[in-house]
């Protein structure tokens, strides 16, 4: 009689909780060489206004001119915050970039769930996890964005439980769908998208229903369910919409679809403001060449193959089954894409406000991916994965902190290409790294620093040791001992040429500190 292996090591989930661990513990090591972006203090400022109308009863979070656009999870940090009696601002901003991390690599989690349930495939749900935990873009903004990356994770959260709801068919699985598309939401509105894709397959169900003569009061329960869920967690998240829910979600709503933001942006070259239509090429562009190679490769080919699939056999997809999941990635994918583009709406900073089309696109490429995972092919398939598995590693690896100015091979890479043609370090985080080189290299009790955006030298200041953040002052240019500058909607090279550090990635420069007064005896590094 043959041994029984240990069946907790045979377990199917094992792999993805210990690539979890891992990957937590390496954000536990990184999680402080990242600088602060641009709007984490602009994203703070309403939730603290919410907190203290919820625990205070304050009500400038009404008269405050302020971005109310979602609270969901700013408000959960500024609770951590309280709770943790955080007062120091490094303190504060360190450990919202680890529970930003957690979060979304908890989320991860959730998907190797899903994915092994719909392969049932232990490679192909570990090479999910990888594809989406480590996609460099989104694991440095997994830190320190607060609104897009969590925005991604609740979309992660509603595969996951959509999958499990329709196919175990029970109520409180529905109720819990609601909560995860009204949380997802009360972070970014664009959730109501994903909760207006699940009424619809239940509405289909009812159809199907009746259709054989059969009783719908489960699906009208689920329906029922499924909305009281999703305005919970929609509006207990949210306190500006508390006194008036439904005027002030449609404010919200108008305003979020319209966004007005009014700046510039560097794209193939050229410098184009926002307040004029960009090209529709904007976001295929940006997409097409910041997605790993063969991530790419297999999620095309996956969105054709599934697409065919569909028109060939549309029945199929649009009932309860294990197909629909595959229609609803690619509903996805397309809805927020096609709008975007035919609407003209306002996206800049790469494309990290549709961050969370690429959740999807994964799914619908380890579609394709699975095709092959089991034939004759099977080890050639893997080999390949695993390869561009190790070259984004090694990316990450070489270029970390700045693993967000990640692009693929079919950009040019060579000297400075991409700083002349597209936006790179455009928060602000590599400031950090300008102000620590100073601080150990310049012994000087006060440091007049110049750049282009104050805001981005005051955000990084911030995340200084206490000691250290009084000896740094904003002047003009002609007072300044040092100018520092991420180049962004400035490719070209400034005309001083002692340059005490910089950092580049792919061959582009992507930030400098210039000495202004004397000659320091510092390498360049």
């Amino acid at each position: 009689m043959e041994k029984q292996g240990n069946p907790i090591l045979q377990h199917p989930y094992l792999p993805g909780l210990i690539m979890f661990v891992l990957a937590v513990i390496v954000g536990l090591f990184v999680f402080h060489d990242y600088g602060m972006c641009w709007d984490e203090p602009y994203q703070r400022a309403p939730a603290i206004l919410s907190y203290n109308y919820i625990m205070h009863g304050s009500q400038d979070l009404f008269i405050k001119k302020s971005d109310n656009h979602g609270a969901g999870f700013e408000i959960l940090l500024v609770f951590i915050e309280k709770l943790m009696k955080l007062n120091d601002s490094r303190d504060i901003y360190m450990m919202r970039r680890i529970v930003s991390n957690i979060f979304f690599l908890g989320s991860v989690f959730a998907a190797y769930v899903l994915i092994y349930k719909l392969f049932k495939n232990r490679f192909l749900a570990c090479l999910g996890f990888f594809m989406l935990a480590f996609m460099p873009r989104m694991f440095a903004h997994s830190f320190y964005n607060t609104k897009d990356i969590p925005f991604v994770a609740m979309v992660i959260v509603i595969f996951a439980v959509c999958q499990a709801a329709f196919e175990k068919d029970k109520s409180w699985l529905f109720l819990m769908l609601g909560f995860a598309c009204g949380y997802a939401t009360s972070i970014r509105i664009m959730g109501i998208m994903f909760a207006l894709f699940i009424l619809l397959f239940l509405a289909a169900d009812i159809v199907f229903k009746v259709v054989r003569k059969e009783k719908a009061t489960k699906q009208f329960i689920h329906v029922l369910l499924f909305t009281v869920g999703f305005l919970l967690l929609l509006y207990i998240p949210w306190p500006f919409i508390w006194k008036h829910p439904i005027k002030l979600f449609l404010e919200s709503f108008g305003k979020m679809s319209h966004y007005a933001w009014t700046g510039g942006l560097l794209f193939d070259g050229q410098i184009m403001m926002s307040d004029k239509p960009l090209p529709w090429t904007y976001f295929p562009t940006w997409f097409m060449i910041t997605v790993p190679e063969l991530w790419l490769l297999a999620g095309l080919v996956g969105i054709g193959w599934l697409s065919y699939d569909f028109f060939k056999r549309p029945k199929v997809y649009i009932q309860n089954t294990y197909e629909r999941n595959f229609l609803l990635y690619l509903f996805s994918f397309f809805a927020p894409v096609i709008s975007v583009i035919f609407l003209h709406s306002v996206i800049y900073d790469d494309w990290r406000h549709l961050y969370f089309v690429y959740p999807p696109f994964v799914f619908m490429g380890l579609y394709f991916i699975n095709k092959f995972i089991n034939g004759k092919y099977a080890k050639i398939v893997q080999g390949v994965c695993v390869l561009q598995a190790a070259v984004v590693i090694l990316f990450m690896v070489q270029n970390h902190p700045f693993e967000e100015v990640y692009f693929n091979n079919l950009v040019s890479h060579e000297e400075e290409s991409l700083r002349n043609k597209y936006d790179m370090e455009y928060w602000g985080c590599s400031f950090k790294q300008g102000l620590d080189y100073l601080v150990e290299n310049d012994t000087s009790r006060h440091m007049h620093v110049c750049c282009e955006y104050k805001t981005m030298l005051d955000n990084n200041i911030m995340l200084l040791h206490k000691e250290d953040r009084g000896r740094f002052q904003f002047t003009m240019f002609d007072t300044a001992d040092y100018y520092m500058s991420n180049f962004r909607l400035h490719p070209q090279d400034y005309p001083g040429t002692n340059i005490v550090y910089q950092a580049q990635v792919l061959n582009s420069t992507i930030f400098r500190v210039y000495k202004l007064k004397g000659t320091p005896n510092v390498k360049l590094r």
